[in-house]
């Protein structure tokens, strides 16, 4: 489920620690997304034509990470026919793509989440942004309390078994 193209050195770690830990993939496919694919060799422009301006894109969420490593970084499909399963491979991104998603919000707070958060927003941005920011940008984190309900949820199936 995670191919070592999204783990440094691209070698699978056993405990995998390190998974996203290659994150300038992912970067520089946020960035030529973002801002263009001339942005991969020089300074974004801030022009109001760019995606990051059309849509007020300011920083990573966990849903643009795994769309970025699921969709473009590990696809060998051009066709997505329905259901989100690539017509070549077969592969189930839509599954993928919210399972990666599941990781991400769950571990959002954690400190090896946050330095590779931080280093794709300074790639894709050019500024410091941290996880922490997303608080301060008017949006609210629901990390902690999906962590809760995902534990009660675990809680409630342990005793049902």
């Amino acid at each position: 489920i995670f191919p070592p193209l999204l783990l440094p050195g691209l070698q699978e770690d056993a405990t995998l620690k390190t998974v996203f830990g290659n994150w300038t993939h992912v970067a520089k496919i946020l960035r030529a997304s973002l801002h263009g694919a001339t942005s991969l060799h020089q300074e974004p422009c801030s022009g109001s034509k760019t995606n990051t301006h059309k849509w007020s894109f300011q920083q990573v969420t966990p849903g643009s990470i795994v769309w970025a490593a699921a969709i473009f970084l590990l696809s060998p499909d051009t066709e997505f026919p329905g259901l989100g399963v690539g017509k070549s491979s077969t592969l189930n991104y839509k599954d993928l793509f919210f399972q990666y998603k599941k990781l991400l919000i769950a571990k959002w707070g954690t400190k090896q989440i946050k330095t590779i958060v931080t280093n794709i927003n300074n790639h894709v941005f050019g500024g410091a942004k941290s996880p922490s920011t997303l608080e301060s940008a008017g949006r609210e984190d629901f990390s902690d309390k999906i962590n809760r309900a995902m534990l009660a949820l675990d809680m409630e199936t342990d005793s049902k078994e």
